[in-house]
């Protein structure tokens, strides 16, 4: 007891404050926040040339123009050199000036001499992605080329261009609005309404201005398309357009219906199934205006290393009921600068092909490839000056010796059956006439610099070709060339590119041809 009295006077002591101590804590605390900020009761005093009068900021979805629009664009300057023999072409032009006489050398006009031309090509493309709204998107092309010296008529560089008025075109690919959905969109969710120019991918390539809906669901999906067609060339009396496309998902297999309507109806079945992680096989039945045309089937091999890849297809051309260029070729064409009809090549007989095409990744330094083609007319008497059987070979390798250095290597064979000329039908028969035998050899050798932003290529190849016709047959004809490329990449936007190629004719087509020579100087940049 008296331990406890004596203990408790010494705990009082320890419990009061010492004179030393710290002052009260709420005390200490407003000296020390008055002693920052210097009497924080009263305002501070601000400099009147420091006010500025704050608006509200109004926010518009035009002002993310630039975060919503793509643009790319391609521009480039060709340049085609010719260089002649002397020798007259084969129908007997030859480059003297017209005189008053007749010429016993041949038919004078210069102008199928013409030693160079000059071309500017440009395309462009560009659009939107969800400006002004996220369900909308737009797309534009455009394509525009015009000789920037005048072509002669006759002149090796003649070609489709120097059909337009002042030798020139501008031509509007596509040009379409997208009005997609959301998934919240119940009954049109998955759907999206495309209007304007635009093209359309199914049992043929449909080319129109007008509409098209697609709807898109886990297990199916279809697409309807209509309107006018447009072309560059002609005047189609028959302009209406239309069809669908039709696919269906059932697990690993893959059902897909395709019709087109254009003067005629194509029709295309395909069924695509899958067999385990290697296995995808598949085939196809095309009709055209009522009649069977084309079946094939095909197997594609691809083992779980990816490495290889193998192709087998056996295709059936069941009728010649079809067309020889494409499906338009049975509209009418009204236009007055057409007054002739196009070339008549015949029909496509029916035959049986098979083809086998194999890809190898040896090493990281090394793939290789290879494809057979094998044709057969089922009656040989169906031969055509562009329809006969043949056999084509190819092989291809590409070979990485450096880490910036590649090497491109290609042997191609053709050999087409063709019955002996000698005996012709009729004087101006030709449907044995044409090539028997080509084979060609190229070689391409590429390297970048600069961490890819300069890259370089030079390669050249030799081909030999077999004739016969009527009157002549040709073996070994030769023909070769040189080419070469340089691109350089200015920016992440910028790219520039040199292209030239030097090639040799054959004598036996243009005799008055010893090269062509063409240089291709371009620059592209998108957005």
């Amino acid at each position: 007891m008296s331990a406890c009295v004596l203990l408790f006077p010494v705990a009082t002591i320890a419990q009061q404050p010492s004179n030393s101590a710290a002052p009260a804590p709420g005390g200490n605390i407003a000296a020390a926040w008055a002693s920052v900020l210097q009497d924080p009761a009263a305002p501070p005093t601000v400099d009147p040339a420091l006010r500025v009068p704050q608006f509200p900021l109004e926010s518009r979805s035009a002002d993310d123009f630039l975060n919503h629009v793509f643009f790319e664009t391609c521009t480039e300057y060709r340049r085609t050199q010719t260089s002649f023999t002397g020798d007259p072409t084969l129908s007997g032009v030859i480059d003297v000036p017209p005189g008053s006489i007749t010429n016993p050398n041949g038919i004078p006009y210069p102008g199928a001499f013409q030693p160079s031309t000059n071309t500017m090509y440009s395309f462009l493309n560009w659009g939107t992605r969800g400006w002004l709204s996220d369900r909308i998107n737009t797309d534009f092309s455009f394509r525009y080329q015009q000789d920037l010296t005048p072509v002669d008529q006759g002149s090796p560089a003649l070609g489709v261009l120097n059909t337009f008025h002042a030798n020139r075109e501008l031509q509007l690919l596509s040009g379409y609005v997208d009005v997609g959905s959301k998934p919240t969109d119940g009954l049109f969710a998955g759907s999206t309404l495309r209007v304007g120019r635009q093209d359309v991918y199914g049992a043929e390539l449909a080319a129109f201005d007008g509409l098209s809906f697609n709807m898109t669901r886990q297990n199916f999906s279809y697409t309807l398309y209509g309107g006018r067609r447009f072309t560059y060339f002609s005047d189609p009396e028959q302009k209406a357009i239309g069809g669908g496309n039709f696919v269906l998902k059932l697990g690993r297999a893959t059902f897909e219906y395709d019709a087109l309507f254009y003067v005629k109806g194509s029709h295309a079945f395909s069924y695509h199934q899958q067999f385990g992680n290697e296995w995808l096989l598949s085939g196809e039945f095309r009709m055209f205006g009522g009649s069977p045309t084309d079946a094939s089937v095909t197997g594609i091999w691809t083992p779980d290393d990816g490495k290889t890849t193998v192709r087998l297809d056996f295709a059936q051309k069941i009728t010649n009921k079809d067309f020889v260029y494409d499906y338009t070729e049975v509209a009418r064409d009204l236009d007055p600068h057409n007054p002739l009809q196009r070339l008549n090549l015949g029909v496509f007989s029916p035959y049986s092909q098979v083809v086998i095409d194999a890809r190898r990744v040896i090493s990281s330094r090394l793939r290789i490839g290879g494809s057979v083609w094998i044709r057969r007319l089922n009656d040989s008497t169906d031969q055509g000056a562009f329809d006969t059987s043949f056999r084509d070979y190819r092989a291809t390798a590409q070979v990485f010796p450096g880490r910036k250095l590649t090497l491109d290597l290609d042997y191609h064979e053709r050999d087409s059956d063709r019955s002996s000329p000698s005996s012709p039908v009729t004087f101006d028969d030709i449907s044995t006439a044409g090539e028997t035998k080509v084979r060609d050899v190229s070689l391409e050798i590429g390297r970048s610099f600069a961490e890819g932003r300069m890259s370089i290529k030079a390669g050249g190849f030799y081909r030999w070709l077999g004739f016969q016709d009527s009157f002549s047959v040709i073996n070994q004809a030769q023909d070769k060339g040189v080419l070469g490329s340089a691109t350089l990449k200015l920016d992440q936007r910028t790219r520039m590119f040199v292209e030239y190629d030097l090639d040799t004719d054959f004598p036996v087509f243009r005799p008055d041809i010893q090269n062509t020579q063409t240089l291709r100087v371009g620059m592209a940049w998108r957005y």
